[in-house]
């Protein structure tokens, strides 16, 4: 876990190299008022992190829910619902009892993976189930799940959450954490409107994401 605290040093000690012989420097702003831009910058730059993060790289902010606090609600077709957490962003891993293998992608509803699941003949099986994003009662978020075999419970849910700064990153990829500072520096740059040292950021961060290292260590 890193707390908010941390993630707001490694940012401003990322501004702070960068500007060390910049004839106009951030480090001249009031420190309080850098803090406060880049706590209300740490949201999107998690996002960006979340986004733009390569197949395969790692998680950025993951939850785990317990499968005791999850009801699966049968819809009559074959197939589940679960409500989606209210901090849900994506998918890593979801599996069901009976499941041979997890669904790691939540596809989206009008996806031709969403269209098949209303057949019965071209419907997901236990050994290639899928997902769905779906929309439940009163417009709330679920996934569907297909198949869902009669009295079957939750194996395992991770999904990659919101940014909350009460709890800061919890289990993430210590590289990804990284591309969340630099997406974070790209963001108080442009606030700033400096463009160029905003663009540096930006590229480092979507490096970071991709799985390549980058020369800016911290």
């Amino acid at each position: 876990m890193i707390a908010t605290d941390e993630l707001v040093r490694r940012v401003r000690r990322l501004v702070n190299e960068a500007e060390e012989d910049a004839s106009l420097s951030l480090v001249s702003e009031d420190t309080r008022s850098i803090d406060t831009h880049i706590l209300r910058l740490l949201p999107q730059a998690v996002a960006l992190a979340q986004r733009n993060k390569g197949k395969g790289v790692g998680c950025v902010n993951p939850r785990s829910v317990s499968p005791q606090d999850v009801v699966i609600a049968d819809n009559g077709d074959g197939g589940g619902a679960l409500s989606l957490p209210a901090d849900f962003v994506s998918l890593v891993s979801l599996q069901l009892d009976g499941w041979r293998r997890p669904c790691t992608v939540l596809h989206a509803s009008g996806s031709a993976e969403a269209l098949a699941q209303g057949n019965s003949h071209t419907r997901a099986g236990m050994c290639r189930p899928v997902c769905v994003e779906g929309c439940g009662a009163g417009g709330t978020r679920v996934a569907l799940l297909y198949p869902l075999l009669q009295g079957a419970g939750l194996g395992h849910f991770v999904y990659e959450a919101s940014f909350d700064a009460e709890q800061g990153l919890v289990g993430g990829d210590a590289v990804l954490e990284d591309a969340v500072a630099y997406y974070c520096a790209a963001l108080l740059y442009s606030v700033f409107e400096r463009g160029d040292q905003a663009t540096a950021f930006l590229s480092l961060a979507t490096a970071l994401c991709n799985g390549k290292n980058t020369e800016r260590g911290q």
